[in-house]
């Protein structure tokens, strides 16, 4: 199965649209009635309220619309991959491994507000890679603050990947004190016109109150201790730390635009953690930005470990692991 992704055939992305289709089929099987969280954000609400109005209770069109989501993102994650040369050769293993992140557990397949922000994250992480070694990149960079203000938008806990935006700054380009400027005034923009439309219309105290965050703090007792977590979790574990290890071992070897690169993918990695000091409840979905570093790990795995028998069983005890926490979660919420 992994083999057909090595190639760049434009085929592969009909394969890639059946094995998303596929990873998806038990929300089919047994439809799971969809319900918007209760703690949303002002575009996750106007969203959830829109799709209601034409969508009402056929369900299965929430889980269609999320596939498809899911799916574009991935194509966009693998697009971004191979034209900065991130991986030795260009694929669909981004794709890919993409989509295997994102079908982890069902929570990560439903249309939740993270999964939409995650849209704009990507579009942002594009937008970054493109300021490597460009004069004029301050409207590139208003862009991408701009991004992850509509990201956070849809869902709160995203504003924390303003810091990534910062590091990123730091670390692509040479010290400009205009540039951090523009990366906040792109994030304040979305923010000031609301503002002014709801002052406008007298409702300025209410749209104030859905951005209150009353403290920072990742409460661990709300985590989900289940024997899924920790049989869907240990592989993915395993192949972030083979991939460290052996981009760590090959690093020199890399040009210093793709190491840089890499170094940015990190620091979404620890602003992703830093995310949940927001607004966490134990709610798995909350981690659906894993989707972009864990993605470009496995696609590093399944393209660079020599042993290709091995990487195929990986990937079929993950398939297999997926399929069976699926049905399961599926049983339970039926009785």
């Amino acid at each position: 199965m992994v083999a057909i992704f090595r190639s760049y055939r434009p085929s592969a992305i009909v394969f890639l649209f059946i094995y998303a289709v596929l990873l998806r089929v038990v929300l089919f099987v047994q439809p799971i009635i969809f319900q918007a969280p209760e703690n949303t954000n002002l575009l996750s609400e106007l969203t959830y309220n829109a799709l209601d109005r034409f969508i009402h209770k056929q369900f299965y069109l929430y889980h269609i619309i999320s596939g498809l989501i899911i799916f574009f993102q991935g194509l966009y994650f693998n697009y971004l991959i191979n034209y900065y040369k991130i991986l030795p050769k260009s694929s669909y293993l981004p794709a890919f491994s993409f989509i295997i992140v994102s079908s982890l557990f069902v929570e990560f397949m439903l249309l939740t507000p993270p999964l939409i922000a995650n849209t704009f994250l990507l579009l942002a992480l594009g937008r970054i890679f493109a300021w490597y070694k460009k004069e004029k990149v301050t409207a590139a960079i208003f862009d991408t603050g701009f991004l992850i203000s509509i990201a956070s938008l849809f869902f709160l806990p995203y504003i924390v990947f303003f810091v990534f935006l910062l590091a990123s700054i730091t670390i692509l380009r040479p010290f400009s004190l205009r540039e951090y400027m523009v990366a906040f005034i792109g994030l304040l923009l979305p923010y000031y016109f609301l503002a002014v439309y709801f002052f406008w219309f007298n409702q300025l105290p209410e749209f104030l109150n859905t951005l209150i965050i009353t403290e920072l703090n990742f409460d661990t007792q709300v985590l989900e201790r289940s024997i899924r977590i920790f049989i869907v979790g240990m592989p993915v574990l395993a192949v972030i730390a083979w991939s460290a290890l052996y981009l760590q071992a090959n690093l020199f070897r890399l040009v210093v635009q793709v190491r840089n690169y890499l170094v940015v993918f990190v620091w979404l990695f620890i602003v992703g953690i830093l995310s949940l000091l927001i607004q966490f409840e134990g709610e798995l979905f909350h981690f659906i930005w894993l989707a972009m570093p864990a993605g470009l790990a496995f696609a590093f795995f399944f393209a660079e470990f020599r042993r290709r028998a091995v990487s195929e069983i990986v990937h079929l005890f993950l398939i297999l692991a997926i399929f069976f926490f699926q049905y399961l979660y599926i049983f339970n919420h039926i009785i």
